[in-house]
């Protein structure tokens, strides 16, 4: 399997003077020849998802799964151009980073 960020948003506000978009971050299989949501593998959770580790990502990923996490919210940083989606990914590795950094002390 070759782990890859797919990442969308989607706009849920009620009304025009309430708008609210989500980013989704969606883990997909590179090596499955289909496109989303076809290659779909599992979503990329929240941190507080990746610091319990009881979550379907955690499962699949076992002992890489906060490496593979900054890993792909890197790459994503590096090739989006979207502005919200960017922000999103940014505060995602920052929440990230210190979570690294607090699993590395309490080892």
């Amino acid at each position: 399997m070759r782990p890859s960020l797919y990442l969308f948003k989607r706009d849920i506000g009620r009304t025009i003077e309430n708008p609210k978009t989500i980013v989704h971050f969606v883990v997909v299989d590179k090596e499955t020849p289909k496109d989303y949501p076809l290659n779909f593998v599992c979503v990329l959770p929240n941190v507080q998802g990746l610091a319990n580790g009881h979550t379907i990502y955690s499962r699949i990923f076992g002992e890489e799964s906060l490496p593979l996490a900054k890993r792909l919210l890197d790459k994503a940083m590096k090739k989006e151009s979207d502005l919200e989606i960017k922000s999103e990914v940014g505060q995602r590795l920052k929440m990230i980073s210190k979570l690294m950094f607090k699993t590395k002390f309490t080892d």
